[in-house]
């Protein structure tokens, strides 16, 4: 049936990145000279239509100021109308790889399925499939060749593809090492991954919205308040009831750890010089390893989000005016000892 070209919406299911403008020519003789040998495929869309296959005729036949152009009608839901897509432009010889992987790439982080599911609904191997998605996703040649060899699957090169390409070999063996095929497992595994800075801030000289926007502008999730008494008696603004409330406004989870502070019989020997940075240092560290779950903790801090740890001091160490650590430093460098970070930033 001939249906106007002015109701057709030829946006949805556009696969290639621009349309080939000397084959438009070619169509565009061939129509003038024989007609329209075969009928576009579209769908019903409100008053009008969706294309589903057919974009370059339907180009050329505009260019040639056609009204109305030959066309298959058919009802189909969203996942039939993108494979009958794919079959009738994707697979077309005058796409390079690289586009058919793109559009194969963008098909898997949409509908979910795998590469040996998309193969069978557009009938190609899965090996077609695997090549064209490689090309797509930039790999680093070590994921490329797991990818190739079998030892990772498509979804899971996806989520590798994700991070940068100096980092994807490291990720590759973390996911490899402890077994990870789920593709939820490996979404959360590359977040802990990626999650390799550990922060601390002190809220000394600053105002509670200057705080939040410090926090905001570093994109931080979480804050670990660090302190012994989580009551300000000089800022109320930094009590604990205040800060968690505006906190959560502002979409930063907050949690306080007194366990994780100075108990107040070490406070001020070590600000008065009665006890060294050392004797402090040994203390903490003899508190984590024996009074708590230290390896939980920084666990969760891995599994959470970039996290901050907050006291009062201005300055994690000594700096101009400040003569004394905040023992936030001690924690910071307790964590990195683990491992399982790689740096500290003090914002």
């Amino acid at each position: 049936m001939k249906i106007k070209i002015s109701k057709i919406d030829d946006t949805t299911f556009t696969v290639r990145e621009k349309l080939d403008p000397e084959y438009i020519n070619e169509l565009k003789e061939s129509l003038k000279e024989d007609g329209q040998w075969n009928p576009i495929l579209v769908r019903p869309k409100g008053e009008g239509y969706e294309l589903i296959g057919g974009h370059n005729r339907v180009q050329a036949a505009k260019e040639l100021g056609w009204k109305e152009i030959e066309a298959t009608v058919k009802d189909l839901s969203d996942l039939d109308a993108m494979f009958l897509s794919i079959k009738t432009n994707l697979l077309r010889q005058e796409m390079s790889q690289v586009e058919q992987g793109r559009v194969l790439k963008a098909i898997m982080e949409t509908t979910k399925l795998s590469g040996a599911a998309i193969s069978e609904k557009i009938g190609k191997s899965p090996k077609w499939v695997t090549s064209r998605v490689q090309l797509a996703l930039d790999l680093h040649e070590t994921v490329a060749k797991a990818l190739a060899d079998g030892g990772i699957s498509n979804p899971i090169a996806l989520i590798i593809s994700s991070v940068d390409k100096s980092m994807q070999p490291a990720l590759l063996k973390v996911l490899k090492s402890k077994n990870i095929t789920n593709e939820d497992d490996a979404r959360r595994e590359r977040d802990r991954f990626l999650n390799n800075t550990i922060y601390t801030i002190g809220y000394e000289g600053k105002d509670l919205q200057q705080f939040i926007e410090v926090l905001k502008n570093n994109g931080i999730m979480r804050l670990i308040d660090v302190r012994f008494s989580a009551e300000s008696q000089y800022k109320p603004d930094f009590n604990k009831s205040i800060l968690a409330r505006e906190l959560d406004r502002a979409k930063i989870k907050y949690e306080h750890h007194p366990d994780l502070g100075i108990p107040y019989e070490w406070q001020n020997p070590y600000k008065d010089g009665a006890i060294p940075i050392e004797c402090l240092e040994k203390y903490y560290k003899w508190h984590t390893e024996k009074e708590m779950d230290f390896k939980k903790f920084v666990d969760e801090i891995k599994s959470n989000g970039k996290t901050v740890l907050m006291c009062m001091e201005k300055h994690a160490k000594p700096t101009r005016d400040q003569k004394i650590h905040c023992h936030r430093h001690i924690l910071a460098n307790l964590i990195l000892a683990t491992g399982e970070f790689k740096e500290r930033i003090d914002l």
